[in-house]
Formats: C-alpha cells, sequence, structure tokens
C-alpha cells in the first residue's frame, strides 16, 4: 500500500466513524424517540449480561471445587452487585476482579 492509499484510507475510515457517531443526533434531535427506543433501552442491557453468563459458564467443570469455585462466585458477585447498584459496568468490573483473585488465590 502507498502512502497515498494509506492516508486515503485513514480518512475514509474517520469519515465513516464520524458518520456513525453523529448519525443518532440527526435522527433524535428533531423528535421525541419512539417506544421502540426505550424498549431497547430497557431490555438490552440484561439480555447483554445473560449472554455473557452463559458464554462464561459454558465450558465450567464441577469434578472438583477449585475448578469451579472461582466462576461460580465471580457470577454470584455479578449478579448480586447489579442487583444492589443497578450499574453494569461496576459489576461486570467486579465479578472479573472477584474471578482473576480467587483464580490465583485457589
Amino acid at each position: 500500500m502507498t502512502f497515498t492509499q494509506s492516508v486515503q484510507a485513514v480518512f475514509l475510515i474517520g469519515l465513516i466513524i464520524f458518520t456513525e457517531r453523529l448519525f443518532p443526533f440527526v435522527v433524535f434531535s428533531k423528535k421525541k424517540p419512539g417506544r421502540l427506543f426505550y424498549i431497547f433501552e430497557r431490555y438490552i442491557p440484561p439480555i447483554v449480561m445473560l449472554g455473557l453468563l452463559i458464554y462464561s459458564i459454558r465450558s465450567t467443570r464441577f469434578s472438583s471445587i477449585i475448578l469451579w469455585l472461582p466462576q461460580i462466585a465471580a457470577l454470584l458477585f455479578t449478579i448480586s452487585t447489579y442487583l444492589w447498584k443497578k450499574n453494569s459496568l461496576v459489576s461486570i468490573f467486579g465479578g472479573t476482579a472477584v474471578y482473576m483473585i480467587l483464580l490465583r488465590v485457589l
């Protein structure tokens, strides 16, 4: 790839990212968002967390407590933190920290 093609590619990628960032402001600036928007806003975070939950425990082996204790403890910590604080980022990062600490300790 030549220097000119690289500059063109960077400019094009920047333009695409700028357009993607501008799109919601253009669509929702004049009118109130529809009911479908509020449904997505309410149900997408729990659905994403459920997907992460299924993905994280899909290969759990219950043959020894050392194999499943870090995952189940982190899962319970994540769920309880989310129910307590209602903040997805805090619960996900906290659960990850609990998992990593228990993985190193056990």
